[in-house]
């Protein structure tokens, strides 16, 4: 929950997340569609699992998780009656891939979600995906750079530089 939720809250972990979300169809190929740096931060958020559980069991846990997020990504399955209550669904799913995405950030358990206050129930199914401000290129290679093509080109000269750049 939380290596998501930062991924969406910092610049500079945006810059590897927001490729996966510049997609604008909602399909099992958005779950693959993944950045370049993203998995650079992952091994701060499960390094206190791998310290108490055998590292085979931190790597299983892992690619379940992935399995568990790939077939969320779908527009074709509606509502999964009490499933909803404490799993991730592709209802809830949609929520957080329609602009601006800044909710649901659970991977499999949505009850973080409703424990943190970052829980949204999906009312109607929208076809309306992708970043609130589309990339102007669908190039994969473009979409690793352009976040922080648009921070740099957003820079002001006059003011005091900091580490909001990155955060």
């Amino acid at each position: 929950y939380w290596l998501h939720r930062h991924h969406h809250e910092y610049h500079l972990f945006w810059w590897g997340h927001s490729v996966h979300h510049s997609g604008e169809d909602y399909n099992l190929s958005t779950a693959l569609r993944q950045g370049i740096i993203q998995g650079i931060f992952g091994w701060v958020y499960t390094l206190p699992m791998a310290l108490f559980l055998h590292p085979i069991s931190a790597l299983a846990h892992k690619q379940l998780n992935t399995l568990f997020q790939f077939w969320i990504h779908t527009p074709f399955i509606g509502r999964l009656g009490f499933l909803e209550n404490f799993l991730n669904t592709p209802s809830h799913h949609r929520m957080h891939h329609r602009p601006p995405g800044n909710c649901n950030y659970a991977g499999v358990l949505i009850i973080w979600d409703r424990m943190f206050g970052t829980f949204v129930q999906e009312d109607v199914q929208k076809d309306y995906y992708g970043l609130a401000k589309p990339y102007t290129s669908h190039d994969p290679v473009w979409a690793n750079v352009e976040h922080p093509w648009r921070l740099i080109a957003n820079v002001d000269p006059n003011k005091e530089r900091s580490a909001s750049f990155f955060f």
